[in-house]
Parts: structure tokens; C-alpha cells; sequence
């Protein structure tokens, strides 16, 4: 279909292309004008002006494509001719496309035209349409068609839509073509001819209305003033090569079709311009003439307008946004896993410190002691830690009870609740509202030999609050949307944990190994916004089985003023033997209803995991913790949290 350009020249200039600095909407465009008029006028087959204007164009599109060029010839007046067509390819993870083209040639044999609005204007707004999306991940793929010799009979368009194979042409969504957007005294969308005849191809200049609605942006359509341009279709652009395609087809311009003969031709009443149009016109169709006009501010609001209009329809027609949600989204499910999987590790951590303080503590049978707490934890995104762990804290309250059933055996139970917030990307969170119940027991005679475990049962209450934002190469922000949701999730846990600690005077220490099994389920639901982007949530059932093995240290030191000290710590090997956590998660798309999967990363099955803490006896009923707990040599980075409680025993 395309013939590579084997130059090394434009390789080079499509990596130098990509300035470094952000931009904002219209500006990529306005420097791509601004070059095309002022270094190419007179841009027609044959010229060095055209080959010079050519290769800009190709260096603007952005190095995220493969861009290659199509030569093609034809002949006329009894002689060959010939020109080039400029593309950039970008695939999609389907073999849909959608087709974006404005032709960059000016009128043949006026060397001094500048052709700023016929066709510098479409031309500089389609390679900014090409950066804007540049390196998004597609799932229709979009192809930038900058067209030659357009102004010789539309002869670019034609020999690209000739050179389509048979599954090209199938696979061709749409078609969008720009031409002439800033003389004219409105901005216009119209579809192809060949909506007539099917008003089903409507649909694609309805969409654009109605991003243009969200985004307050005048758009109108041909009135149909005159009979033989039907209301609501454009032509005589480079979009006629694709109407026998049966595809939409949206036709990009400004003029006005309220003056002259109705007809689109008559571009403006503004009395600077003689005539009511620039057109082909060396010496109106050039930047001096349409800055005195109508202003610089004019042609800067057109390169912006167009930008953002267009930008977020390919962005529409290729699905990006639908792709950029989904990975989105993805990190939402994942993080209620991970938040889950928290807060199993927070009530581990209380029955652990629970079964310290009775270890160290002689019991009378038949005793019942217990304590309420309050505490909180912090887990930060820097650090110790390492993405995709963001920032979390999490606020406590437990209340716990245990019974001496006889000299070496403690039974109890627990209730907590949590309050927890995980910060997401780019300003999203997710909050949670949990109680976990338990109970636990431990068999210690006093001696090294100890055997503890528990049973847990948790509801949490999911509020999530999802920012959806997507940018490319330092580009303008394509979207910006807030998406929320709400869900429940249950968790259910069950642990064995044994050890044997030799004494060392003051520190007892030694081995221990565990089995700690939890099942987690969050129930399916919806986002509540009537956007395309808004995500249904299938229901996500996981379990993980860790053994772990290890080795702990405990004292007790005695301090002024009646006051104990009662440091620990240990440090696991931890082998996961179950599911851990989802690999991936199908989530539905509001626009579409179609499921599309996103990968929640590999799950880590073997890491290390520590903990260094120390509880403060104030008085025989205050005390005080305080503890860092860290995952350690794991494939998704390190996760540490500090925690700071207060106890009162009774």
C-alpha cells in the first residue's frame, strides 16, 4: 500500500521532532503553521517547497508512529504527474482504524501563496491531533493522512484509498478530514454525501456535536440552504476519495453557508476580505491579510478549538479512553485487593502483640484480662517504598478479651473497626470503612514452646473515587474526568503460628513458622457516572496461603518510674501458596458494554516480611506500641508502614 521513505533524514528529524517542553492546546499546531507559510509557501508537486514541507510535516506527527510516504502519479493534459502523501500509522490492539487527513499542498503555480487558511490551517491542527495522541494505547488504530495535490483534483486522497486492500478497506472505521478552518465566521462539522442515502453514517458528525457541547464549543452544520448540498453534509474536500466506502465520513472546515449562493464558497462578510473569500489568493491567503482581518487571536482560538474538539474525538474513535480507564480502573480493583490484604495484616499484628503480652505475663486460671485500643498506621509512597504501593493511613479501634482455660491455654476474642484511605493516581482515593471480628488462642506453659492461632471474619465498605487523566508526550490534558463507586467486600481467615524461643537472659528468641489462610471476595458494581469512561466491576474472589518461617526476638527491660519496655521484632522468609491476589480483572465499559481485561501485575510467591516494635507499660493498665512493618525483596517493591497505638488493660 506504502512505500517506506528510506531517508535517513527523516528519521532523524521525527526523534528531534518531539520537543521536550509541555504545550498547550493549539500550540503544537501554530508552530507547524508557522513554518509551512512562512519557509514553504508555494507547496505543489515538483517544488523543493513541497519536498521541504513534506518532511516538517512528517517531523511534527511525533516519533510514536511509523510513518513512511506514498508516492503516486497520474496523468493529465496528456503528461505524467506526480506527488507524495504523508503517513503515520499507529496499530491498535484490533485491526480497526480510523482514518485522519488534511492536504498541506497550496493552489499549483502560485509559488507566493502562503495558503495559510487553504490548507496550513487543517494541515498544522492534523499533526497536532497525531502528537496529542502519540504514544496512547489504541485499540482502533489511527492513521494520519497529510495529503498532496489535493488542489489538482483531489489526487492524494484518491490514490490512498486505491492503494487499500480488500481487509484495509473493511477495516476502516471512519474517515475525518480538515480543510480551511480559519477564514471562514463559523466552525462547521458536516458528514459525508453519503449519509443521504444512509443516516445511519450520521452518527460520527453527532458525536462531534456532542463533545463540542461539553467542551462549549460553537459548532455548526450545513443548513442546506441549497438544494444541491443536502443539510447536515459537506464535499469538495479530500474526503470525497472515501465515500464509496460506506463509512462515516465528517467533513472539518469554516466558512459560512448563510452567504453568497449558499453553497459553503462564501467564506466571510468581514469587509477586509474583498469578495468574501481567500482561496487560492496569494494575496489575501497569507498571514499579514488574515492577522489584519480578524486578528492573531482569532487564528491562535481555531488551532486551540480545533485541537480540542478533534483530539478528543480520535481520542473517542480510537478507544484510547476506553483502554486508558480500563488500566485505570485495574488500579482501583487492585488496590482494594492490597487494601484487604492490609488490613488482614493489621489484625495479625494485634493478636501477635496480644500473645507477646501474655507470654510475658503469668496467668491465675480462670483469669479474664483484656484491652481496647486505639491506633493508626501510615504507609507512605516514598521511601522505604516503591511503586504501584501508594500512600495510605489507616485509623484504628479494638476492643479484646482473653480467658486462662487453664496454665497453658488462653482463649479470646476481638472486634475492630478501620478507617482506612489510600491515595490513587493523580489525586483519586479510596476509602474504607471495616470490622473484623475474631477469635484466637494461644497454648504456652511458661516454657520455649509455644502455639497460637486465630479465626477472623471482616466486612469492609469500599468508597472509591477515581480520576481519570490522560496526557501524552507533554501534550495538552486530553481528559479529565471523576468517576466514583461504592462496594462491599468480605474476608474470612484462619492461622496456626508456632515457635520455640531460647532464652537469653534478658531476650528470649528463636525459630517460629506459620500457616495463615485468608479468602477475600468484593462484590461486582458500578461506577455512577453517565460517562464513556465509567467501569462495571466484575465480583473478585481470591485467596492466598502463606507459609512462613522465621525467626523472632522479645525482652522486656525495666525503666524509671515504674515504667517496662517490652521490645521485639522478627523477620520472615514468606512462601504464597495460593492465588495471593488477581493477575487481571475484566472490567465493562459504560460506552460500549464490552468487557476488556486489565492486568493487575504478577503476584510476588516468595518475599520476605519484617516487623520491629516495642510496647511501653506507663502504668499496670497504659501502654503505649509503636512499630515499623516492611515487605521486603518483593517483585512489586517494597510496602512499609509505621504504626503508633494506645492501649488501656483491664
Amino acid at each position: 500500500m506504502i512505500k517506506p521513505l528510506a531517508l535517513a533524514i527523516s528519521v532523524a528529524s521525527a526523534l528531534l521532532s518531539a520537543p521536550s517542553f509541555a504545550y498547550n492546546y493549539g500550540e503544537h499546531a501554530a508552530t507547524t503553521l508557522d513554518k509551512l507559510i512562512n519557509d514553504y509557501p508555494g507547496r505543489y508537486r515538483g517544488t523543493a517547497n513541497f519536498a521541504g514541507a513534506a518532511d516538517w510535516m512528517q517531523s511534527q506527527m511525533g516519533n510514536a508512529y511509523g510513518i513512511s510516504r506514498q508516492d503516486f502519479s497520474w496523468t493529465a493534459g496528456g503528461s505524467s504527474r506526480s506527488s507524495q502523501n504523508v503517513v503515520a500509522y499507529a496499530a491498535g490492539t484490533k485491526p480497526q482504524y480510523v482514518v485522519v487527513g488534511a492536504h498541506f499542498d497550496t493552489y499549483f503555480g502560485r509559488p507566493t501563496l502562503q495558503g495559510l487558511d487553504d490548507n496550513g490551517s487543517g494541515a498544522s491542527v492534523l499533526t497536532e491531533i497525531a502528537r496529542n495522541l502519540g504514544g496512547l494505547k489504541l485499540e482502533n488504530g489511527l492513521q494520519v493522512v497529510g495529503f498532496g495535490a489535493e488542489e489538482e483534483g483531489l489526487r492524494g486522497s484518491k490514490a490512498f484509498v486505491a492503494s487499500l486492500s480488500a481487509s484495509e478497506r473493511q477495516n476502516m472505521l471512519a474517515m475525518i478530514n480538515l480543510d480551511s478552518l480559519i477564514t471562514g465566521d463559523m466552525m462547521y462539522a458536516h458528514a459525508g454525501q453519503n449519509s443521504v442515502d444512509n443516516p445511519a453514517l450520521t452518527a460520527l458528525r453527532d458525536q462531534t456535536f456532542k463533545i463540542a457541547k461539553e467542551l462549549n464549543i460553537n459548532l455548526f452544520t450545513n443548513p442546506g440552504l441549497d438544494p444541491a448540498y443536502p443539510a447536515g453534509t459537506g464535499c469538495c474536500s479530500d474526503g470525497e476519495a472515501f465515500e464509496g466506502l460506506n463509512i462515516p465520513i465528517l467533513y472539518i472546515e469554516a466558512t459560512n453557508w448563510e452567504l453568497g449562493d449558499l453553497d459553503g464558497y462564501t467564506q466571510t462578510d468581514n469587509p477586509a476580505i474583498p469578495g468574501g473569500s481567500t482561496w487560492h489568493d496569494p494575496k489575501e491567503d497569507n498571514e499579514a491579510v488574515l492577522t489584519n482581518a480578524f486578528g492573531q487571536e482569532r487564528i491562535d482560538q481555531r488551532l486551540r478549538d480545533y485541537s480540542r474538539l478533534l483530539s478528543r474525538l480520535v481520542l473517542e474513535l480510537t478507544n484510547a479512553d476506553l483502554m486508558a480507564s480500563t488500566a485505570s480502573g485495574g488500579a482501583v480493583a487492585r488496590n482494594m485487593q492490597d487494601n484487604l490484604q492490609r488490613q488482614h495484616q493489621a489484625l495479625v499484628r494485634l493478636h501477635d502483640r496480644r500473645w507477646l503480652t501474655l507470654q510475658s505475663a503469668t496467668r491465675e486460671v480462670g483469669s479474664f484480662d483484656g484491652e481496647i485500643g486505639l491506633d493508626g498506621e501510615y504507609s507512605p509512597d516514598s521511601g522505604f517504598d516503591s511503586a504501584p504501593n501508594p500512600e495510605a493511613r489507616r485509623l484504628g479501634l479494638h476492643a479484646l478479651g482473653d480467658y486462662q482455660l487453664s496454665p497453658s491455654l488462653a482463649i479470646g476474642a476481638s472486634l475492630s473497626y478501620l478507617n482506612g484511605r489510600d491515595k490513587l493516581e493523580h489525586g483519586g482515593k479510596l476509602d474504607s470503612d471495616s470490622w473484623q471480628a475474631a477469635i484466637y488462642a494461644l497454648l504456652n506453659d511458661g516454657g520455649p514452646q509455644w502455639l497460637a492461632g486465630d479465626l477472623s471474619v471482616g466486612h469492609s465498605s469500599f468508597d472509591s473515587k477515581r480520576n481519570l487523566v490522560i496526557q501524552a508526550n507533554g501534550g495538552p490534558v486530553l481528559l479529565n474526568q471523576k468517576l466514583t463507586g461504592e462496594t462491599d467486600a468480605l474476608s474470612l481467615g484462619a492461622r496456626v503460628l508456632g515457635g520455640y524461643d531460647f532464652d537469653f537472659g534478658a531476650i528470649k528468641s528463636g525459630p517460629f513458622a506459620g500457616l495463615d489462610y485468608s479468602h477475600y471476595r468484593i462484590d461486582k458494581f458500578h461506577e455512577k457516572q453517565d460517562l464513556r469512561t465509567a467501569l462495571g466491576y466484575e465480583e473478585q474472589s481470591f485467596d492466598s496461603l502463606e507459609a512462613s518461617l522465621g525467626w523472632r526476638a522479645r525482652g522486656t527491660v525495666g525503666l524509671p518510674y515504674g515504667l517496662s519496655l517490652m521490645p521485639y521484632g522478627d523477620i520472615a522468609w514468606v512462601k504464597e501458596l495460593g492465588d495471593g491476589r488477581l493477575d487481571d480483572i475484566l472490567l465493562t465499559s459504560h460506552a460500549d458494554n464490552q468487557a476488556r481485561g486489565a492486568r493487575l501485575g504478577t503476584v510476588d510467591k516468595s518475599f520476605g516480611r519484617a516487623q520491629l516494635g516495642s510496647q511501653l507499660a506507663i502504668t499496670p493498665q497504659l501502654g503505649l506500641y509503636a512499630e515499623v512493618n516492611g515487605r521486603l525483596g518483593h517483585d512489586e517493591g517494597s510496602q512499609t508502614g509505621y504504626s503508633l497505638g494506645v492501649q488501656w488493660q483491664f
